[in-house]
């Protein structure tokens, strides 16, 4: 089945409806609110909101196996219970905590990240097995032990090894305090090939620390095994002036994906043609309530909901 067939799917309920129940939520929530901290009232609502998202989503579960759905079927329910959530989620936050550049950056990440995910968890035609990333001591141990076997093949006496190991020890405390955090947002193998996603809602100017990080991570991991594939999600376009993204593109350990390209991987990698679906079923615009939305436009803020 085809990308345009599996979009071909009956739809019973409609985003608007969905919009209205939850904003309906929103208004409920605002009314027990007490008056207060700003900050609490907001992570109040996003919580509420969430609450009544997961439950929406395991009474559609339910109903869909019932109905015997196909996971395309699922998924189109459970992204568009979940768009509506992320809509009303911003506009009530906006409504007692205006959104400034950082803060609206980050909740954009924070919410298209799960969102693309939702592919992995009910994906189309595809054999998907999850699996634990190494961590930094399963690492250390397995190239400690490597030195090991190497130096018992050599002539050294034992004092001579044991100063060598001391050395030894004084690099990994020196690599990063002994943690190096080697999980990335996805972890799968699909006919026989390891995959480690890591997701980027954008690739800003201040992406060096991180940058480092990842090239860190992805050598260990093609040491480990030269069949990971190591890949990097963009939601934003390219830019080309940013050295950090090119820096990563060039480096030989991470394959980068941006915009449109993201898109065709994840329906790659998962059988969802997730841009087709967002086409279709997304207007921010329209979406968004008129004040939220004119504010967002004011602000600047409106870039980042190019999905």
């Amino acid at each position: 089945m085809d990308g345009e067939d599996i979009l071909k799917i009956s739809r019973k309920i409609t985003k608007d409806e969905i919009l209205e129940e939850f904003r309906g939520i929103g208004d409920l929530l605002l009314t027990k609110a007490k008056n207060g901290d700003t900050k609490k009232l907001a992570s109040f609502l996003n919580r509420s909101i969430q609450a009544h998202k997961v439950s929406l989503i395991t009474q559609a579960q339910q109903k869909g196996i019932e109905k015997g759905w196909e996971n395309y079927e699922f998924l189109h329910v459970i992204l568009l219970l979940t768009h509506a959530a992320n809509v009303v989620m911003l506009e009530y936050r906006n409504r007692v905590w205006k959104y400034d550049y950082m803060a609206f950056s980050r909740r954009i990440g924070e919410l298209w990240e799960p969102f693309c995910k939702l592919c992995w968890a009910l994906p189309v035609g595809r054999k998907i097995t999850f699996f634990d990333p190494p961590t930094y001591g399963d690492v250390k141990d397995i190239i400690t032990g490597g030195v090991v076997d190497f130096l018992n093949t050599t002539s050294l006496i034992l004092s001579e090894k044991e100063e060598i190991f001391k050395y030894f020890d004084l690099i990994w405390e020196l690599v990063a305090s002994g943690d190096i955090q080697l999980k990335s947002d996805l972890h799968f193998e699909s006919n026989g090939a390891h995959y480690n996603i890591d997701f980027k809602s954008g690739f800003g100017s201040n992406e060096k620390g991180n940058t480092n990080r990842l090239l860190m991570v992805g050598s260990i991991y093609k040491k480990l095994n030269s069949n990971y594939n190591n890949i990097i999600l963009v939601r934003a376009v390219e830019e080309e002036n940013n050295n950090y993204l090119q820096t990563l593109k060039k480096s030989g350990v991470w394959t980068v994906y941006c915009g449109d390209q993201t898109y065709k991987q994840i329906e790659d990698l998962t059988g969802f043609p997730l841009k087709k679906w967002i086409m279709q079923n997304i207007t921010w615009e329209n979406d968004i309530e008129p004040e939220t939305m004119q504010y967002l436009c004011e602000s600047n803020l409106a870039q980042y909901l190019k999905w």
